[in-house]
């Protein structure tokens, strides 16, 4: 599990260093908050189509790992670029446009080969998982400090460095078979009829959708009250530290606890979440509060999250499980949540998209308890 281990670290190293400072470093090139946003949904607009199409090409060839290599090699290439682009709104968004496309590939398929290499158990997924949110924090807490001294222009050289480390990681990865397809097995679509897993899906996109302003924004949230790009890295490790030991000692969680409950509880946990920085005016109390809550917000929900994908979908379902679950939730959430967050920001206030963050949240937590009642 190595190259399973090392392709979780480098990407979401990548991820830590370079989309918490994404929104900054387009500040800094003169960019609006409107297009700041259009600009960073570009991603959730690639994860529409994008999960799909490789997931597809992923069942059909049988090839995950020669999909992750190729996608990552292109996503080096694209961030090599960003510099020469920067003040040409056409070409950067064109950059984004292939960055985002063929990254969608990665996270999918690597679940669907870690989920496989698992057997799906909670213990071994979280301690697997874990190495990515470990990627994430070494990379926002060097990252940080390195921009202070370099200044925000220095984002794609230091994120090129990270994206080459992915194209590293690639190489070590090892593809997972798939076994033949059943002939009685129901289908992915006919699946989606069922009540509690259309439900299911339709929380989750709603679950991202709330956090879509805040993974967009949050960065410049603090920095408007006063935190510097050093102190903005610190506030996101000590999430992603509280993640790192909810992935590795969650089993006696799971073990003890039903996983739907723990999902439910993870949505309703996130409304309060929002809520308080809503309130918060920034105070660093409430700030570093909320961001422990990052173990229940983001881990508890994604693990659980991967229970049932495990659970209801067999092997050779899992990539296009997978794909659709990135679609629904990353895609079609994070792309309506995102533009609704950057809407709001510059026509009502920084507080009215928290507050509506919070809302929708409710609405998620609303939607899985009566799906997962009909279960």
């Amino acid at each position: 599990m190595n190259g399973l281990r090392a392709i979780y670290f480098s990407y979401f190293a990548f991820i830590g260093g370079f989309t918490p400072f994404l929104s900054l470093w387009l500040a800094d090139a003169g960019w609006s908050i409107a297009t700041v946003g259009v600009l960073v949904s570009i991603n959730s607009m690639m994860r529409i189509v994008g999960p799909g199409f490789w997931g597809y090409w992923a069942r059909r060839l049988g090839a995950q790992v020669v999909l992750i290599r190729g996608g990552v090699v292109v996503a080096l290439v694209c961030i090599l670029v960003l510099p020469w682009v920067s003040q040409q709104l056409v070409l950067l968004a064109l950059v984004f446009v292939v960055l985002y496309f063929v990254t969608a590939a990665v996270m999918p398929l690597t679940e669907s080969l870690a989920l496989s290499a698992t057997q799906g158990e909670s213990g071994s997924y979280g301690r697997l998982r874990l190495w990515g949110s470990v990627g994430f924090l070494a990379a926002v807490l060097g990252v940080g400090p390195l921009l202070d001294v370099w200044g925000i222009r220095a984002l794609p050289w230091l994120a090129a460095g990270l994206a080459l480390s992915i194209v590293v990681s690639a190489w070590w990865l090892r593809e997972a078979p798939l076994p033949p397809a059943l002939i009685t097995a129901v289908s992915l679509r006919e699946r989606l009829k069922e009540p509690a897993i259309r439900g299911f899906f339709i929380s989750a996109g709603l679950m991202i959708f709330a956090h879509a302003g805040f993974y967009t924004f949050f960065s410049l949230y603090l920095e408007g009250h006063g935190y510097s790009k050093s102190m903005i890295g610190m506030i996101w490790a000590l999430g992603v530290v509280v993640e790192v030991a909810l992935f590795r000692w969650q089993k006696p969680l799971f073990d003890r606890f039903a996983a739907r409950s723990l999902l439910l509880f993870s949505i309703l946990v996130a409304v309060l979440r929002f809520f308080a920085i809503g309130i918060s005016e920034g105070a660093l109390w409430i700030i570093l509060l909320t961001q422990l809550t990052h173990a229940i917000t983001f881990g508890v929900h994604h693990s659980a999250t991967m229970h049932f994908l495990h659970q209801w979908f067999d092997a050779r379902q899992q990539p296009a499980a997978q794909g659709l679950f990135v679609t629904v939730t990353y895609g079609i959430g994070g792309t309506m949540g995102g533009l609704g967050a950057g809407w709001l920001w510059s026509n009502v206030s920084a507080q009215a998209m928290f507050f509506t963050a919070a809302a929708v949240a409710g609405l998620s937590a609303w939607v899985l308890a009566r799906a997962l009642r009909v279960q």
